[in-house]
């Protein structure tokens, strides 16, 4: 499933050892594709219900800045409703409304389609969804610039 409503906008920076990318954004696209056995119906799953999730996880990451949590190298603090965010020299200083901070070591389009994965995967675990095999998201930063991450379900 690939629609344009399958998008986010958001701000981030990679942190390579001891190096950090200058904070900038990119208007992200995402993609899932399912894999797994025909149910009743002719269904693997109800797209208009994936749509649903997939829409749900891109929003809460659309007009965020993107901190990773488990970063060794990034130090966040919370102060009076700011989110601090601490490398080596580099401080930077957020509305906490406008940071989402995410349990991953760097905001790569690699781990933000792993992180979309396991949210997804939730979601169709709760909906007991059994007769899915394989779920892939793909997360494109750019035209041509995509990374995937693919599970195994059940």
């Amino acid at each position: 499933m690939e629609k344009d409503y399958l998008k986010f906008s958001a701000a981030h920076f990679l942190v390579f050892g001891e190096k950090c990318e200058r904070l900038h954004g990119h208007n992200y696209a995402v993609s899932v594709d399912l894999e797994g056995d025909l149910d009743g119906i002719g269904y693997i799953f109800d797209f208009i219900v994936l749509k649903e999730f997939a829409e749900h996880h891109c929003n809460a990451l659309d007009h965020k800045t993107l901190i990773p949590s488990k970063n060794q190298h990034i130090k966040i603090n919370d102060n009076d409703g700011n989110t601090e965010v601490l490398f080596r020299d580099k401080k930077f200083v957020f509305p906490e409304s406008d940071v989402l901070i995410l349990p991953i070591p760097n905001c790569t389009a690699e781990l933000l389609a792993h992180y979309l994965c396991q949210k997804l995967k939730d979601d169709l675990e709760n909906m007991k969804a059994v007769n899915i095999g394989l779920i892939r998201v793909g997360v494109e930063e750019s035209p041509g610039q995509t990374a995937y991450y693919t599970e195994e379900i059940g």
